[in-house]
């Protein structure tokens, strides 16, 4: 199935993460689409400091990870969207 959905109708309504699946999930509309949390390069993230809680930033253009030590990490959210996130080797 081909999904034709661009950056710029993909507002994030929700984010989610499932720890069964160990994925992160955002939703925008009737798109739901989830990444491997930990497939996310360690460099990306702003401190080393664990993950306490997702939020929806800048009018559902990102998802911001609020970690323990305070600092914020912004993940855009066309990372979401179909071929828009392949792991680091």
């Amino acid at each position: 199935m081909n999904v034709d959905f661009s950056i710029d109708e993909l507002r994030i309504e929700r984010v989610w993460y499932d720890a069964s699946t160990k994925k992160l999930f955002v939703q925008a509309k009737d798109f739901v689409n989830g990444i491997k949390f930990t497939a996310i390069a360690e460099k990306d993230f702003e401190s080393k400091s664990p993950v306490t809680s997702f939020a929806i930033g800048h009018k559902g253009a990102t998802v911001i990870c609020h970690h323990k030590d305070g600092k914020q990490t912004w993940l855009p959210s066309d990372m979401w969207l179909p071929d828009g996130f392949s792991a680091e080797k």
